[in-house]
């Protein structure tokens, strides 16, 4: 077998089609665009014409030589791209990291007296939402339930009206570029979306007043400034400070006012009625003038004070002030008179059927 010498030029053409062919399989070329590269080579190397391998290696695309199926960039480039990871990654104060979620495109609240939340979650966002308040979850959304830094962090949450554990709620993709998570409250409430770095960071909540929030976002324990307040200001000593970067869902009983309170500003409002309020935002109570108002006006012996500037939200139905009339409604005469009959009517009824039975036992018996 005999081979034919190559010119210094038809050679220099074949070794650099050789160098564009191992490119080729490197980047990961579909199978197709090799073949055709190495029928551009082999028919190069047959013809063994310097002049035409050289031009035809300058001047020529794949397109121009018949090879419709090759691409001009590789398939793996393409994907890397698409996966090429995001630099807005954020770490939560326990360590998990997730991609920020755009609330204002992100979150729908819908219901009138009493409202749902639902969130839309992109892959490896992370939303953290109290324990229990899911109502539903589309496929592929993924619940991670933690105490959230430790047992320290889930008693401190513990202290502000939340639970211990906590859910993260992230979505893996498989179904649409979208997942969704709805929740629900446990209280009919409404549901209000705070920014917290439109009002400094921080905002100061009653307790048990969060939903949901961006994983960015730390639940801490506030005291009260003065034993005062936390006595007879009707939230207590231990307030929840809501603090970090991201949105957080707070919920309010019955309807939610807003109000903006300008410098040295006094808003007195009744006890129970505060939803939040912005750093900055000073909370006392203060004794209700006059004797009558104090026995008769039925606000107590206090009212909370709130002095600007900063803004603060209220909720026109405290849930403690509704179950405190539900409870006072109950009959007290013992377990069968508190548990109506169908049939026998209310307590008096039932009074009266017990009156009537003794008397017919008292006759029966005489």
């Amino acid at each position: 077998m005999t081979t034919t010498a190559l010119s210094p030029a038809a050679s220099i053409a074949r070794t650099s089609f050789r160098n564009v062919l191992s490119g080729l399989i490197n980047c990961g070329y579909k199978s197709s665009s090799i073949s055709c590269a190495r029928q551009l080579l082999s028919s190069t190397t047959s013809r063994h014409a310097p002049e035409s391998a050289s031009a035809r290696f300058a001047s020529t695309t794949p397109q121009k030589i018949g090879c419709s199926n090759f691409s001009s960039s590789p398939t793996s480039s393409a994907s890397s791209s698409a996966l090429e990871p995001r630099k807005d990654a954020l770490t939560s104060s326990d360590g998990v990291v997730g991609y920020p979620i755009d609330f204002d495109i992100a979150s729908s609240v819908e219901g009138k007296e009493s409202q749902i939340v639902t969130i839309r979650l992109e892959p490896n966002q992370i939303l953290r939402a109290e324990s229990g308040a899911m109502m539903y979850m589309t496929h592929g959304v993924q619940m991670n339930t933690t105490a959230g830094g430790g047992l320290s962090s889930g008693f401190k949450r513990m202290l502000t009206g939340q639970n211990v554990f906590i859910s993260d709620y992230s979505y893996d993709r498989s179904r649409g570029p979208y997942g969704y998570v709805a929740l629900g409250t446990d209280f009919p409430s409404k549901i209000v979306r705070i920014n917290l770095e439109e009002y400094g960071g921080k905002v100061i909540c009653q307790q048990g007043a969060l939903l949901c929030a961006s994983h960015t976002v730390d639940v801490n324990v506030e005291f009260t400034k003065k034993f005062s307040a936390g006595f007879f200001g009707g939230e207590g000593f231990v307030l929840q400070g809501l603090s970090g970067k991201g949105d957080v869902m707070v919920k309010a009983g019955g309807s939610l006012i807003r109000k903006d309170l300008k410098e040295g500003e006094v808003l007195r409002i009744s006890s129970g009625c505060l939803v939040g309020f912005q750093e900055g935002v000073e909370f006392d109570v203060q004794m209700v003038p006059g004797f009558k108002n104090v026995l008769f006006g039925g606000e107590g012996l206090f009212m909370t004070t709130l002095t600007g500037p900063g803004t603060v939200w209220l909720q026109g139905q405290p849930p403690q002030r509704m179950i405190s009339e539900i409870a006072r409604r109950v009959p007290s005469g013992g377990i069968g008179l508190a548990v109506p009959i169908p049939g026998m009517g209310g307590s008096g009824s039932g009074g009266e059927g017990g009156d009537g039975g003794g008397g017919e036992s008292t006759s029966g018996s005489s």
